[in-house]
Parts: structure tokens; sequence; C-alpha cells
């Protein structure tokens, strides 16, 4: 059946078919009151935390699609049939809340990252920030796909704030996502590794960070925006508004964000 669907060239309804596909939810469960949200990668478990939260007081269902910023924003101008949008900066929200794909006035920063250096390699544990991104026992430095992951766009910053990019892009090696720059390095497949600090916390057994001072690169402010598919479910408004609660942003502020 699905092979039959694949060749169907409707690009809205190719979009809508894979989505579903991704988050593991046939078809005939699609439910009008469930919430489908893309949440950028860094952002990923606390959204299951928060998801667990909200279902039990709410009569409804999350349904997850998780990836880079960049991806997701595709997925969305190309029809996917999503409620929410939980980027991981504001520039693509900012451009879906003026297109035909987002309702204008929903747009609000739901949390701001935090930008850490991390490594597994104990040779490097006695380095200092910034002379450590320079040292010549080191091959690999990971970064998020600067064109897409705004953690890696935020990482190119630093490098050229110091004036190392240059020097250093022969060591670069680019990941799809922030969280795939996290596992390679924390599984010593990169010497260094851009990563944010909520996935530090989260996820980390072992391994030395760096914090990255935040004059080196622009706030890594993270939007949320309802999109047109959500914008007649009172579930997915009331989402919104649990996610901008206090209760919720100090829940947050333990998983590595911050708030001005």
């Amino acid at each position: 059946m699905f092979l039959k669907l694949f060749k169907i060239r409707n690009n809205l309804f190719y979009v809508s078919i894979i989505f579903f596909l991704q988050i593991g939810l046939p078809l005939n469960k699609i439910l009008a009151d469930d919430i489908y949200i893309a949440v950028a990668s860094n952002f990923l478990t606390p959204l299951n935390s928060l998801k667990k939260s909200f279902e039990t007081q709410n009569k409804t269902k999350i349904f997850i699609s998780s990836g880079s910023s960049g991806s997701l924003y595709s997925q969305i101008i190309n029809g996917a049939p999503l409620d929410i949008f939980l980027s991981g900066d504001q520039k693509l929200p900012k451009k879906i809340e003026f297109s035909q794909k987002g309702i204008k006035g929903s747009r609000f920063t739901y949390a701001t990252g935090k930008l850490l250096i991390f490594t597994t390699n104990k040779f490097l544990f006695d380095k200092n920030f910034p002379q450590v991104l320079t040292s010549n026992n080191i091959k690999y430095i990971g970064i998020g796909n600067p064109k897409y992951v705004p953690y890696g766009n935020a990482a190119q910053q630093v490098l050229r704030s110091l004036n190392v990019f240059d020097k250093l892009l022969p060591r670069l090696i680019l990941s799809k996502n922030v969280n795939q720059v996290f596992i390679m390095s924390y599984f010593g497949n990169l010497d260094l590794g851009f990563i944010s600090k909520s996935d530090f916390i989260i996820k980390n057994q072992k391994g030395k960070v760096w914090e990255v001072p935040q004059s080196l690169y622009s706030p890594i402010k993270q939007d949320a925006i309802l999109l047109n598919n959500g914008k007649h479910k009172k579930e997915a408004i009331d989402f919104l508004s649990f996610l901008a609660s206090e209760h919720v942003r100090e829940k947050l502020k333990k998983f590595g964000y911050v708030f001005n």
C-alpha cells in the first residue's frame, strides 16, 4: 500500500505520509485532538519529559518529530501536518510567522540555549579555553552544520570571533544536528565537540566541558510558533501556554537552559 502512495507526485500528500511514518503513527490512527510537534534535537529530551506531564493533565496525545531546525523547517514549508514548531533558533520561526504556514502573534522564546565545548579525550583535560581548540593533538572538531543547525551556527561564530576559523576549517566535521555532535564526542570519534549544555547535563557520564563566553556568539534564543494546522486545536494552544508557564521554565533550567 505505502509503495503505491510513495509514487503519488502530490508533494503535500507525500510529505504527510513520510511524516506519519517517521513518528510511527499509522494513518488510520490520526486523531483531531492529538498534537503533532516538530522539535529541534537539542530540546527532544526536555520535550519528552514535558510530554508526559502534559498528557497526564490533559486528555490528548503528543507525537514528536525531531531533527535539525533546518530540516524541520523544510518539512513545514513542504506541507507536513504539524501543529507546533519548537525551533533551535528565532530566524526560522520568524520566517514561518510571515509566511502562510504560521499564526502571526503566536511566536515566543521558550528557552535560551548555552554552548559548550566537550571532550572525552583525557589528554585534553588539562588544557584551557580557548587554547584547547588549537592543540596540536586535535584532528577532528565537531559542530552542527551551520546552514541547518543553530548551535552549529553559534560554534562557527565562536571560531570566527577567536580568529581561528580558517585555521581549523580542515579539522571541522559537520553533523546533521547538535545531538550527533555530542554522541560522536562521547564515544571518542571527535577530539572536541561544540554541544548544547542540555545534552551534557542530560546524557553525560564522563568527559570534560569548557564554558564558551557568551560574548563570542549571539544568544541561542529558541522560539516556538503555532502552525496553521494547529490553529483550531485547543490542545495545541494549551500546550504552548503550558510551555510558557513559570513552572515549566523552572524545570527547563535544570536541563541547562537560561531565561532572561
